[in-house]
């Protein structure tokens, strides 16, 4: 069973995560009190049963104007009051419901909630960026689970409690015998590449879409792009993994020119 004080004392500290991108404007009340549940669970109610990967259900009720929302899927810190550094940045995991004029009764959105995943920090400003693999199968504290679905408010309403909410999450086995992934890439390692860019690919065995980062260059649209006249680039390039092959996560360097 989930420690619901230790529930409490993230929920508390979630607000440290100060992700800015909603208006600063007066929030407008909806008629009614804010409400969200992901998959019809309710806030600190354990989503269980997962698969390695699934979309699960967000929906979002009295919602004001000028009030944003995200939704995100973290590990839980090894102390509870300690906000996440550790989220997942793979496409469609994390949601933003943007801020608008208008009070609204109802948003639906929905969220890609994955067992293990390649944690980054999405406010580096709050804490460590160091980035790192994450197994949410894996418990960091007695009593709680490794990962749960944040949702919590954008800009300065990150700091208010009223759009809160914690889901912890609960998975279901994998198979251990599960394959090794791996990726080809173009243009191949040490080539170089220009600010002009180039056709880029990466494809898995696996067949899973990775989702690639890099430090001096970008890629973006099939194409990759230096972002320097010279030096080199690292691309970070991982995946979710599924039932039959584990989380990927590789990197390439390129040279800039």
């Amino acid at each position: 069973m989930l420690n619901k004080k230790r529930m409490r004392n993230l929920v508390a500290a979630t607000a440290a995560l100060g992700i800015v991108w909603a208006t600063s404007a007066v929030p407008a009340q909806a008629a009614g009190s804010f409400n969200a549940t992901v998959a019809g669970a309710n806030n600190m109610t354990p989503l269980v049963a997962l698969e390695t990967s699934s979309v699960q259900p967000i929906e979002i009720t009295n919602l004001p104007a000028n009030v944003g929302i995200y939704a995100l899927n973290c590990a839980v810190p090894a102390n509870p009051r300690s906000a996440p550094t550790l989220c997942d940045s793979s496409p469609d995991s994390l949601v933003y419901i943007p801020a608008t004029t208008v009070a609204r009764d109802s948003v639906s959105a929905k969220i890609k909630v994955n067992g293990e995943f390649y944690g980054t920090n999405p406010n580096p400003q709050t804490g460590a960026s160091t980035n790192q693999s994450v197994d949410c199968r894996v418990a960091v504290a007695p009593g709680m689970g490794a990962c749960a679905v944040y949702i919590l408010g954008a800009g300065r309403e990150s700091a208010n409690p009223t759009y809160l909410r914690v889901f912890p999450t609960v998975f279901k086995s994998v198979k251990s015998d599960r394959k090794t992934d791996s990726v080809t890439v173009t243009p191949k390692e040490n080539s170089t590449i220009t600010q002009a860019g180039q056709a880029f690919t990466a494809t898995t065995v696996s067949g899973l879409t990775p989702s690639i980062t890099g430090d001096n260059c970008s890629v973006r649209d099939g194409k990759i792009t230096a972002l320097a006249a010279s030096g080199t680039c690292t691309l970070t390039i991982t995946t979710t993994g599924g039932r039959n092959f584990k989380p990927l996560v590789t990197t390439r360097t390129y040279k800039l020119g």
